[in-house]
């Protein structure tokens, strides 16, 4: 090895940057899915189970969502199991949905607003509980308040700073009141009770959120569900989310509550929130993901791997002379194999772990950036952060050894099977 160190360099690199590109770009895409679940389960405030009346959003459901709200019957059941199973439940939250139109006195704009237990949505939204940039949030408010997205207070003639100013460098608002300033203070919102009447509630509009995605910023309200439900002049609500202690028992619980509502003649439906059609985007978005990163990944893992195998497929062609020695004083062929065979292993174990060493720095130092991008629909820049994956480190670790244990193994074999002054007067 020390005669040809060159060769020997030249493997270890090659191994290293395979190694860095598999582990960054598997990072990446892991903590892009990681950032996905979160905006939807704590940001979105859907949690981990939604459970609604079954067929509430789906096409009849849509054109009479009455027929499909949970009363407080229903309610009462639900509250019932969850108490029952409080040991897995960190929180609920109660949601009404109402549309209609917004108005500040000029032109009506078309909204979708949330009625919410205020303080429990404080409680599914974690990490997220500050969740406007500029104003202030509705668990300082009264209950006569209203937050809009960006898009929808732009329309309704409210300003404040930049959005992306009041971002930090995780994605996340900062925490801090910033002023907001509106030609209106009262907004005017209308909409169809459950008993067909046109009803009209005249809120404060306290805060601006960032919906996180466009087509949420252009149009959503979050409100208290006691005012949701009195501008729709009902005690009902659309659904309830879940957040459980444990995300990875979702399936298990949603299966749960769903036999008890069947035992009761309930008519509930308990759906684990990526199963949801409120996530039907979630599903789209990680399906392209998951073909994206597969092709991605497929060409890494090719370019990675014929680089180490032109580097080890040389390394030993120049080395012939060498096998032809070994020959001559008493190494068998299976020696010669097995010598370059460990070589080969030595190589890639040292190379994984500089590359190792390697992924983890660059990330520290990426994520340490306060890097950001755009990204489709998203309404604010998305943070670059990668994640460390131990399974990329794995499978980058067990292919580019496999590669170029491989690499090693092939030419030595045939070097092996040249006789002994063939070998030695090989001209490589």
């Amino acid at each position: 090895m020390r005669k040809h160190w060159r060769h020997s360099l030249g493997a270890i690199l090659s191994i290293v940057v395979g190694f860095i590109a598999i582990g960054l770009f598997e990072g990446y895409l892991s903590d892009l899915e990681n950032i996905q679940r979160e905006w939807y389960v704590h940001r979105g405030m859907t949690g981990h189970v939604i459970v609604e009346q079954r067929g509430a959003f789906g096409s009849e459901g849509r054109q009479d969502p009455w027929k499909y709200a949970l009363d407080l019957e229903k309610q009462a059941a639900i509250e019932a199991f969850l108490q029952e199973r409080a040991a897995d439940v960190a929180t609920r939250n109660r949601v009404l949905q109402v549309g209609g139109l917004a108005s500040t006195g000029r032109s009506g704009v078309v909204f979708i607003a949330w009625g919410l237990d205020v303080a429990e949505s404080v409680e599914v939204r974690g990490t997220w509980a500050w969740n406007v940039t500029a104003g202030q949030p509705l668990h300082q408010s009264g209950e006569n308040a209203v937050i809009v997205g960006n898009g929808l207070g732009a329309l309704l003639g409210c300003t404040g700073p930049p959005p992306e100013t009041a971002i930090g460098r995780d994605g996340r608002p900062t925490g801090e009141q910033r002023p907001m300033a509106c030609a209106q203070t009262h907004v005017q919102l209308s909409s169809t009770t459950e008993h067909g009447q046109l009803n009209v509630v005249d809120p404060v509009i306290v805060g601006l959120f960032d919906g996180g995605m466009k087509d949420v910023d252009n149009r959503f309200v979050h409100m208290p569900l006691p005012l949701a439900q009195r501008l729709a002049d009902t005690d009902a609500v659309t659904m309830y989310v879940v957040l459980l202690r444990d995300a990875r028992q979702a399936p298990a619980f949603a299966a749960a509550l769903d036999a008890f509502s069947t035992e009761r003649g309930l008519g509930l439906a308990a759906v684990p929130w990526d199963e949801h059609v409120i996530a039907e985007m979630y599903r789209r978005s990680t399906s392209i993901l998951s073909i994206y990163r597969n092709l991605v990944v497929l060409i890494v893992v090719a370019i990675a791997g014929m680089s180490v195998l032109t580097t080890m497929l040389k390394a030993v062609n120049e080395r012939v002379r060498e096998i032809g020695t070994l020959r001559s004083i008493g190494f068998r062929r299976r020696h010669i194999v097995g010598l370059f065979t460990v070589e080969a292993a030595v190589l890639a174990a040292v190379s994984s772990g500089v590359g190792l060493l390697a992924t983890w720095a660059l990330i520290g130092v990426i994520n340490s950036a306060g890097l950001s991008y755009s990204g489709g629909v998203a309404a604010t820049p998305i943070p670059l952060t990668i994640s460390l994956v131990p399974a990329a480190c794995v499978f980058a670790l067990v292919f580019l050894s496999g590669v170029a244990m491989l690499a090693a193994l092939l030419p030595a074999r045939r070097a092996a099977r040249l006789s002994i002054p063939d070998a030695l007067g090989h001209a490589g």
